[in-house]
């Protein structure tokens, strides 16, 4: 119950993009971390923190039928713990998990601002089972509202 308590608190600022028109990996890092520094919830380093972190430690995965990126960096740069979400109109390209040479066309992006390392495996490990159900990442491809979205979230069990 508790973990249920805390994936909900993960979402609850309504950091959500959906259906966002950019056109470089860059370009949908920075508009989500923009949101979250508004927001308040990450330091004014999160943003670089991402882009440093996507260089060495790629988040790209190439998964049926879409790719997914969870970028992520360190927790010193995150002030409340946070998850914003962004589908993207046309994918982009964020280089592969475990495989720099390779690319991977991007069309949803779960970026995380967590600041304990539990919470991030038990999310991290939470999202990979989403991400192994195609049926719920064309649902999260088709959300076009928060409440689309939240109805999606409760039935993977994240909110």
């Amino acid at each position: 119950m508790e973990q249920a308590r805390r994936n909900k608190m993960f979402f609850n600022k309504k950091i959500t993009f959906f259906n966002l028109e950019v056109s470089t990996r860059e370009e949908v890092l920075k508009k989500m971390a923009d949101k979250l520094y508004e927001a308040q919830l990450v330091e004014p380093t999160f943003y670089k923190g991402i882009l440093d972190r996507e260089e060495v430690f790629p988040t790209g995965l190439s998964v049926v039928p879409y790719g997914i990126a969870i970028p992520h960096t360190d927790a010193d740069k995150v002030k409340v713990p946070q998850i914003a979400f962004a589908s993207l109109k046309t994918p982009v390209k964020f280089k592969q998990m475990g495989n720099q040479d390779s690319d991977v066309e991007v069309s949803l992006v779960f970026m995380l601002a967590l600041k304990k390392a539990e919470d991030q495996i038990n999310m991290l490990q939470k999202l990979m089972d989403v991400f192994q159900n195609e049926t719920m990442l064309i649902g999260f491809t088709q959300c076009k509202t928060q409440e689309d979205f939240e109805v999606l979230l409760n039935q993977v069990g994240l909110a």
